[in-house]
């Protein structure tokens, strides 16, 4: 069931919880080890005065449009390679109209990025939290960027944050596992690296094999770069993965293949 709790007179933020049972603000919901996948809704704030504010408060800042990439240290301009910018502990990578916000700290990492519904807050904890932690120490934070509003419907999926094996796609669904590691990765950015992916943005190279007479769907059309009756070559939102992968029409979404150099 869903049970709403109200956190904190100042800021008056509702957490609206889907949980099997009632769950209190000073309950330990999040552990060290695990990291959550939180859905948080709509995005309150537009990328261009998210932009303006990530500068302000000192955020490393990447933007990606038709123009190409500009990059930030805080309000600075700076020509660093894209691979340097992306370690930075608080960092916001905006790609057209969507954003990638990540805080690194001493207590708990978070970062803040496109999800089915509206954004997603992954929080990686260090040490226990409760939810009146997650409010004042994260939550807070993002409403005063404009991220969140006074109410966050608080669905929230639960991942080894350091697991043996990959994880495994969902049943039904046809995609190669390195991209849907990628997809539910605690950290995009690095992942997509360490997976040897071929990303652009917040947003990755993929080939849909499509199913006989099958087609790429229409939501997906923008974001084709090349097809034959058979094959689609895409630069995909990475949060779209599994819903391109889904589509009755497509059979298979892998990474392209990679030519091997010559042996000499």
């Amino acid at each position: 069931m869903k049970r709403s709790i109200v956190i904190g007179i100042a800021t008056g933020l509702v957490l609206v919880f889907s949980l099997a049972a009632s769950v209190g603000a000073e309950e330990t919901l999040f552990f060290p080890g695990s990291y959550y996948l939180i859905s948080i809704g709509a995005a309150t704030s537009d990328v261009d005065s998210l932009v303006q504010t990530g500068q302000q408060q000192g955020f490393t800042v990447v933007t990606l449009s038709d123009a190409g990439l500009s990059s930030y240290r805080g309000t600075q301009s700076t020509e660093e390679p894209e691979s340097d910018l992306i370690t930075a502990k608080s960092l916001l990578y905006a790609d057209g109209a969507r954003f990638l916000l990540r805080v690194q700290g001493e207590r708990f990492d978070y970062e803040v990025r496109p999800g089915d519904k509206g954004y997603d807050l992954v929080l990686i904890p260090h040490e226990d939290m409760t939810a009146s932690s997650l409010v004042s120490d994260v939550l807070t934070a993002l409403q005063q960027l404009g991220i969140v509003g006074d109410e966050v419907d608080m669905e929230y999926k639960t991942f080894v944050l350091n697991p043996e094996k990959s994880e495994a796609p969902p049943e039904g669904v046809a995609i190669d596992s390195n991209l849907y590691n990628l997809m539910i990765a605690p950290d995009w950015l690095a992942a997509a690296t360490k997976l040897n992916l071929d990303r652009t943005g917040l947003r990755v190279s993929v080939i849909a094999e499509k199913v006989p007479g099958g087609a790429i769907p229409e939501q997906f059309a923008p974001y084709v770069v090349s097809q034959t009756d058979t094959l689609a070559k895409l630069l995909l939102p990475i949060e779209d993965l599994v819903k391109l992968a889904s589509d009755s029409g497509i059979g298979y979404v892998r990474p392209p293949y990679q030519p091997h150099p010559a042996v000499p």
